[in-house]
């Protein structure tokens, strides 16, 4: 299955976005979380095979990126539509990894459908990540007050990428 080139600003929905998610006991209670936000928006058909993938990605490797950032994604049949889940924690929590991890307060969930080639996967999985490298988009992310400051900053930034 090719894709279209992925626009953020079309994947992240207003119900897929939290602003204010209390801090996480754990990192399992995050993903429980945001795969109930991606659920009640018909993105994925069924939460426990989405956990799975995502921990199946997740013994592959940390998703921790540092900077106070973590991508968990994965890939599986269960997954209806490409769509991201997004949260920002006004107090930063621990993040485990296999390799420690770190403090995180902003989260992107990334959910891919089974039937996308590795090379679309790994295209949106990298335009993502490349979005993040830039400083002030991150800090946009942290002062946003709702979900239009955030697609608003997408918009601004994504076309960076393309250049």
């Amino acid at each position: 299955m090719e894709t279209k080139k992925v626009t953020f600003s079309e994947i992240i929905k207003p119900e897929t976005v939290d602003l204010m998610l209390a801090p996480q006991d754990s990192k399992d209670d995050l993903f429980h979380h945001m795969i109930a936000m991606l659920f009640d928006v018909g993105a994925i058909g069924s939460k426990e095979e989405f956990l799975q993938a995502i921990y199946e990605r997740e013994s592959l490797g940390p998703t921790y990126m540092g900077e106070g950032i973590a991508i968990p994604h994965g890939k599986s049949c269960t997954v209806r539509k490409t769509a991201i889940a997004f949260c920002r924690c006004d107090e930063g929590f621990y993040y485990h990894t296999d390799d420690d991890g770190g403090e995180v307060d902003l989260i992107f969930m990334l959910a891919i459908p089974g039937e996308m080639s590795s090379n679309d996967y790994i295209r949106i999985l990298s335009r993502l990540a490349r979005l993040l490298v830039y400083p002030e988009f991150v800090d946009e992310l942290r002062k946003a007050k709702d979900y239009d400051d955030i697609i608003s900053s997408v918009e601004q930034y994504e076309p960076l990428l393309d250049q």
